[in-house]
């Protein structure tokens, strides 16, 4: 994009972003919080049932499951739908499905099995939903706004990942139904929020292909799109890196450093505070600066971060990196998501999205696979540092991005997209 396109229309100090954007970010915090307090609440519930850990990592390994054995399929139903339908309509599903299974706790305990159910079938929802929102940003902001809407939206979902643990564990305590209940009626509301935006534009018609085929075109442009190709190998090795580290948050805090448990609570809020900072001045960091810039600056502060919190002497100080750090992760997400909103086709979008996810929860997998591995041969403090050292290292291979900002989009293609709603003056 040349700096040409993106200085029409005029930049406010913080983007108007109309009134369809407003109803998707709502819908996506609600969700969020709902999310974290079924998370939170789903392993104290297997708990309930039996006191073994290998409980709570079943559940815990069934949530994680659909992202590797679903991510692509749901690339290709994102790309075959109306998006924003595909959004009301999975929420709907996933409404029935949470309160129902409310009741059941209500009524009775649910066996193990049954928890392991909901959260791979829940699972499979959200790795079809995630892909479809993320996808459908484009169709309700202008292409100079994806970075202001793409960091509200980051902003929303780390508050409400936040707050809905908080909220979760205290109705649990009330009653074990009572957190699954809330959770029903915030994914029914989020579903009412994203029907009142309206149809996406047109989607791709269903050409009758077979399924593996239109995976394999996603796979195929991700793979020959050097630039992004580049992108999405760094996110698997931030996602890797970043899991290294913070997978042994807990044991740093609470055993090394021998500082009470209130106080990992207090570190990971201020990381909410961080990530919130930097949701909340996305769109400002475009006007000023340049993609490649940002993406420097993302893992600057990532690297140095966890770095530095591998060496910390102070839980006030891992507090502080920790928040520096979470600044680093969602300028990092900003960028990857907006640059595939503005390079990828809108036909493949959705597919070239699931891939690009994959990769980056592949990564997650094995980083907090070796954390335990390492912290375990050597000590806490290692994974931190090395995480740190690999997220620097990673600053290498941004001279090989070449030129990070889009053409404008076509004429024609710009007068085919759907208008996006101006405010009032």
């Amino acid at each position: 994009m040349t700096s040409a396109s993106v200085a029409t229309p005029p930049q406010r100090s913080r983007p108007q972003l109309g009134r369809k954007f407003a109803m998707l970010w709502s819908a996506s915090s609600i969700s969020a919080v709902g999310d974290g307090m079924r998370d939170s609440s789903l392993p104290l519930l297997a708990l309930t049932v039996s006191d073994s850990p290998k409980a709570v990592s079943l559940v815990a390994v069934s949530g994680s499951l659909p992202w590797l054995l679903m991510a692509l399929f749901g690339g290709v139903v994102a790309d075959r739908f109306d998006r924003r339908r595909l959004m009301w309509t999975i929420d709907i599903g996933r409404a029935v499905i949470v309160l129902g299974f409310a009741g059941w706790v209500f009524l009775a305990t649910p066996p193990l099995a049954a928890l392991a159910v909901l959260a791979f079938v829940l699972g499979c929802g959200e790795t079809v939903f995630v892909n479809a929102a993320t996808s459908a940003i484009p169709d309700v902001v202008r292409p100079d706004q994806l970075d202001a809407a793409n960091g509200r939206l980051q902003g929303g979902l780390l508050v409400g990942r936040m707050a809905g643990p908080l909220v979760g564990t205290t109705l649990f305590a009330l009653a074990a139904g009572s957190p699954f209940t809330v959770d029903g009626i915030s994914f029914a509301l989020a579903a009412a929020l994203v029907f009142a935006t309206g149809r996406s534009t047109a989607p791709r018609p269903h050409t009758g292909r077979p399924v593996f085929t239109e995976i394999r075109e996603g796979v195929r442009w991700l793979y020959q799109h050097k630039q992004l190709r580049l992108v999405a190998t760094l996110s698997a090795l931030a996602g890797g890196a970043s899991a290294l580290g913070i997978t042994m948050l807990a044991l740093l805090v609470t055993r090394t450093l021998d500082a009470p448990t209130w106080a990992y609570g207090a570190v990971l809020a201020s990381g909410v505070v961080g990530g919130t900072a930097a949701s909340t001045l996305a769109g400002r960091l475009g006007q000023r600066m340049g993609r490649r810039a940002r993406i420097a600056l993302s893992f600057v502060l990532m690297g140095s971060a966890l770095l530095l919190m591998g060496l910390s002497p102070s839980v006030v100080l891992v507090a502080v990196l920790f928040a520096v750090g979470n600044f680093g992760v969602v300028t990092w997400n900003v960028q990857a998501i907006s640059l595939r909103q503005q390079i990828v086709p809108k036909e493949l979008l959705g597919r070239v999205n699931s891939c690009y996810l994959m990769l980056t929860r592949i990564g997650m997998l094995v980083g907090a696979a070796l954390s335990g591995w390492i912290g375990s041969a050597v000590n806490v403090r290692t994974p931190l540092v090395i995480s740190g050292v690999l997220l620097l290292a990673a600053l290498l291979a941004l001279p090989r991005m070449g030129n990070l900002e889009p053409a404008p989009a076509p004429a024609d293609d710009r007068a085919a997209a759907e208008p996006v709603e101006q405010p009032a003056d």
